[in-house]
């Protein structure tokens, strides 16, 4: 029975032919076969004839292949070229992202290498530095608790309060002193005497304003190593002498300056109004008492030295975890667009695949040979035919490339820890 079938497959094969009414109409452009491959089609059932058997859907003759590789060949080169204009910029683009991520981590690496200087000028590791940081802050948070009143720190009011009055200061000492230099306010730029006089009046008030608030301001650094818990001086310390010798310098340069400036207004003031020109004499002593007294407490109630030690350690702390959280946070940012990219890109890949198998699966060179197999083999129009052989090892040579570079740690979650630790509690200055 077997050899009688193959006998009578053979017998079709050998009586396959195109209907003439079929080439007709194809030449007529109504199909069945492509118009330009009705010549190609009568070859490949002349050439199923002269093979007299039948063949696996996989194996080609040498008009089926010659005509499945035009195919293919264009098809590659579509591919090709649709892989230089997408997929190669795309891999690029990650390959980009990639290195700034690599360049990030040793950014953070470098962050957590990095040298800080404490408030004599030691050179502090990062442990060393944030151990200094948490010791001194446990410090002040200790001595508080317990009613010390030897940190608390001058506000920011005071302290733009202070810049006014020495604004204010300028202004009075350099009147003052132009009217001591008998300098005409109105018409000293007449001449080159008046001009002199009014410029040395303008450097002895700045000079007499500045000159006291940074004394004072100076002193006032100086002894905050003598503050006492109640916010006072504490003269039990060793240097109580020079404290003491300090602070009665402080007062007779105040004393001095204020009796300077109220003399010069009793002299200056009219004869028939004494007791304005006393009046004003002490409101005048007062502002100069006062500027000199505030630009003294603004340094010396303003904390300790174990805040001023903060104060130089605390910055480089906090600069260096803004910068690490920036730089988290862009690397974060990098690692979410390589991998919308690498989404991109397999997508992309996945079109120009498709597209290529497509072009070929649906060009005039496989519809040809369907078309003649379905005479010589009665496999029907719709017959299997060998998958394309198409060239595309790059596209998954680019999607392999993509996938390393993304999971070699550009993923966001995986990202390296921050320098600090998640249960760092954070930066205080006391």
């Amino acid at each position: 029975m077997t050899e009688t079938n193959a006998k009578a497959n053979t017998g079709t094969k050998a009586t396959a032919r195109i209907p003439g009414t079929q080439t007709l109409t194809s030449v007529l452009g109504l199909g069945p076969m492509p118009f330009t491959k009705i010549v190609r089609c009568h070859e490949l059932v002349g050439e199923a004839r002269r093979i007299g058997r039948e063949r696996p859907a996989g194996e080609w003759t040498n008009s089926e292949d010659s005509l499945r590789w035009a195919a293919e060949r264009r098809a590659d080169a579509w591919a090709k070229a649709e892989a230089a204009r997408t997929v190669e910029p795309t891999v690029a683009t990650i390959k980009g992202l990639h290195a700034e991520a690599r360049f990030i981590d040793h950014q953070i690496a470098a962050l957590r290498e990095r040298r800080y200087v404490g408030p004599h000028g030691e050179s502090y590791t990062s442990d060393e530095a944030h151990g200094r940081h948490a010791e001194w802050t446990a410090l002040v948070e200790e001595q508080e608790r317990d009613g010390s009143k030897a940190h608390r720190r001058v506000s920011a009011r005071v302290k733009r309060i202070l810049l006014t009055l020495l604004g204010l200061d300028v202004v009075i000492l350099t009147f003052l002193m132009a009217k001591f230099l008998n300098v005409d306010l109105r018409r000293f730029w007449l001449t080159s005497d008046g001009v002199l006089r009014a410029v040395t009046a303008l450097l002895f008030g700045l000079l007499g304003t500045l000159g006291v608030a940074l004394a004072m301001k100076l002193f006032g650094r100086r002894h905050r190593e003598h503050r006492a818990a109640h916010g006072g001086w504490d003269f039990s310390r060793g240097g109580a002498k020079t404290l003491v010798a300090e602070l009665l310098l402080c007062c007779l340069i105040t004393v001095f300056l204020g009796a300077a400036m109220a003399w010069r207004i009793v002299l200056d003031g009219p004869s028939d109004q004494r007791f304005l020109t006393a009046v004003m004499a002490a409101l005048f002593t007062l502002v100069i008492s006062g500027v000199a007294y505030l630009s003294y407490q603004s340094e010396f109630a303003d904390g300790s030295t174990v805040t001023e030690a903060l104060d130089v350690l605390a910055p480089q702390l906090h600069g260096t975890r803004s910068t690490e959280t920036a730089l988290r946070a862009r690397r974060e940012i990098v690692g979410r667009q390589a991998a919308r990219l690498a989404g991109q890109l397999t997508r992309e890949v996945a079109r120009v695949r498709t597209a290529a198998t497509r072009m070929v699966v649906e060009s005039t060179q496989d519809k040809a040979i369907r078309y003649a197999r379905s005479i010589h083999q009665h496999s029907g129009y719709g017959g299997s035919l060998a998958a394309p052989r198409l060239a595309l090892a790059g596209l998954d040579l680019a999607l392999a490339q993509a996938a390393r570079w993304t999971d070699d740690g550009l993923d966001p979650i995986t990202a390296p820890a921050p320098a600090f630790g998640d249960d760092d509690p954070g930066l205080t200055v006391a």
